[in-house]
């Protein structure tokens, strides 16, 4: 992948990266930032205060540093601020860290060297990842701690190793120094700004949100697929979900959300049986399965604006102070030279360090989340309730009459999968505090307001695979529920029946409430009862008209080859990993997409 200074890039492009993809710096950008990087240097002389050259950083901002020490100054930065804590970042945030950093520092406006670029890039293309403890930011300034633990790696440090670092081919972490000789790469020297335009950005945040998002769109799309898998084997009906209702409402996620599960609904046997019935006596099913297009849409919106957001971040640059062109407005303003107009050299401090458009971004992701667990919680707390299931057991227990000996008493069935559910909502609920709003003022005051964006980052990070366990457990549950109405061959009803005009039906109705009464009087002689019976009605339908949408049976098929229907209490919580493993791998999308013929589409 090239790095241009003009280059637009995609979340996608980020994944690539992370996942492999060489980067190389081009050509005319490695000329630009060394034709800048000498403008500035010739323009910064003299004792005129500069912050990032030749003043101190943070609450030391008037303290003046000598031409001498402004290499110490640098390092000194880096080393300093290297102080996160925790245990380390993935593998895969850090990549995404590097690249996103070596794509803001070559748009030219950072004023460093293009060696310091073609060093991110080496690192990247080579497979050095370092090690960098999670926490420690708070978002604004940069992300100074996770940043510095990276640029710790790239520098000599005069005054010892600290850092570690993963190579190719090499188990576990290594001293840094030893890792960039394994690995054929020389270590630098920082010099005037490098180190300020290095830590000082929304890099690490964004590398969070950027992963988080793509995946929480994945999971979006699972969701969805489970919603579709709950809906038919539930006997819900598909009509929430056409689009001239949705066109009613035109949020561009509900209409999405609601093409998806049309599609994924479209020719099932099961659902198409029993609307020949005229349903079950429901005529709305719950909000869980009716609403799904709403919520998930809702959900679907806020990824959307997630993503918009953090690629506009990939066009950013986030460091502090920027370089711009001089105009001669500016020169009369600043007393100096118009020898100097034309030139990237007017030195301008703002705030494209803070992290609060990143955090936002984020934490509408967060909401996102929160919100699709408490949807596939919902639906298997729906499964477990024999009154709410649709004509299925408690706790989908197989059938005591398909086994050699009762199960009712001794079997739990799926009762503890939906307890788990409901713990791994709680642990989303938990993880969803809006922290953002919740700035805690740093640096004796002078950054008095800070976004709290990278500790959201984690957060959400953490959450995303909580959320892919619920979601494989209702998959596990849509596979139990679809074996056994498979297995019952039948559709119940709650039809009311006109026992006067059917006499064979009130000719048994008279012998069981005869039978009940005779009982009853035989063991309690002192007490009379009046016994009335209710009867019920199953449609009986061959296996055929009990089957699910053709991509809903490919995917059953999958899910059972990790999670086989439960006709027996067993050890479950391999198979659950391992089906959220699916989940995760976007194995489960991909089932469905194939036998749709399509993809579902970018959120």
């Amino acid at each position: 992948m090239l790095i241009h200074h003009d280059q637009k890039y995609s979340l996608e492009d980020v994944l690539a990266v992370v996942l492999g993809e060489e980067v190389e710096l081009a050509p005319e950008t490695k000329q630009m930032l060394a034709e800048r990087r000498a403008q500035i240097e010739a323009f910064v002389t003299g004792d005129k205060p500069y912050y990032g050259f030749n003043r101190g950083f943070g609450h030391n901002v008037d303290q003046a540093v000598e031409v001498e020490l402004i290499e110490e100054l640098q390092e000194n930065l880096i080393r300093s601020h290297a102080c996160g804590v925790g245990e380390y970042a993935p593998k895969e945030v850090i990549r995404a860290t590097m690249f996103l950093r070596a794509v803001s520092l070559s748009r030219g406006h950072s004023g460093v060297r293009p060696l310091i670029v073609e060093k991110l890039i080496e690192m990247l293309n080579k497979g050095v990842t370092p090690c960098v403890p999670r926490h420690g930011s708070v978002g604004a300034s940069g992300d100074l701690a996770p940043l510095s633990h990276i640029a710790m790696v790239l520098i000599e440090p005069s005054g010892g190793d600290e850092e570690f670092a993963w190579i190719p081919g090499v188990e576990g972490a290594i001293p840094a120094g030893e890792a960039m000789a394994a690995v054929g790469i020389s270590r630098i020297k920082l010099e005037a700004k490098e180190g300020l335009a290095f830590n000082n950005g929304t890099t690490y945040s964004t590398a969070l949100g950027v992963l988080s998002t793509l995946l929480g769109e994945r999971l979006l799309k699972t969701a969805s697929i489970a919603t579709a898998m709950s809906a038919q084997v539930l006997l819900g009906a598909d009509t929430p979900y056409r689009a001239d209702l949705h066109d009613l409402r035109p949020h561009p996620g509900a209409k999405t959300v609601a093409r998806w599960l049309t599609a994924m609904m479209a020719d099932s046997p099961i659902r198409n049986a029993h609307k020949d019935h005229e349903d079950d006596g429901e005529v709305q099913d719950p909000y869980s399965i009716r609403c799904a297009g709403q919520i998930l849409g809702a959900c679907h919106d806020q990824l959307s604006f997630a993503r918009k957001t953090l690629e506009t971040e990939l066009a950013s640059v986030t460091d502090n102070p920027l370089i711009l062109k001089m105009t001669a407005a500016d020169a009369v303003d600043q007393g100096v030279d118009s020898r100097w107009v034309g030139q990237y050299v007017n030195i301008v401090s703002g705030g494209h360090f803070h992290g609060m458009p990143v955090a936002f971004a984020m934490f509408g992701v967060m909401q996102a989340v929160a919100v699709m667990a408490r949807l596939s919680n919902m639906r298997c707390a729906r499964y477990v309730d024999g009154r709410r299931n649709k004509g299925m057991n408690e706790d989908l227990k197989w059938f005591d009459e398909w086994q050699d000996r009762p199960l009712d008493a001794i079997s739990s069935g799926m009762m503890i999968p939906e307890y788990v559910t409901a713990s791994l909502t709680n642990v989303i609920w938990g993880a969803s505090m809006p922290s953002h709003l919740m700035s805690i003022s740093t640096d004796a005051g002078q950054e008095d307001h800070v976004s709290m964006s990278a500790g959201l980052g984690v957060r959400l990070w953490e959450t995303l695979p909580r959320l892919a366990e619920i979601l494989a457990i209702e998959l596990a549950f849509t596979n139990q529920a679809a074996a056994i109405r498979a297995r019952s061959g039948a559709l119940p009803s709650k039809i009311a029946l006109d026992v006067e005009a059917n006499e064979q039906v009130a000719e048994l109705k008279r012998k069981l409430e005869a039978k009940a009464q005779e009982l009853l009087n035989e063991n309690l002689q002192n007490e009379r009862f009046e016994v009335s019976c209710g009867l019920a009605v199953s449609h009986l339908i061959d296996e055929d008209g009990l089957r699910l949408s053709p991509c809903c049976e490919a995917l059953k098929e999958r899910i059972s080859s990790v999670f086989p229907p439960v006709t027996a209490d067993r050890y479950m919580s391999r198979q659950i990993r391992q089906l959220a493993e699916l989940v995760m791998s976007g194995e489960i999308v991909k089932t469905v997409e194939t036998v749709l013929g399509k993809g579902l589409g970018r959120v």
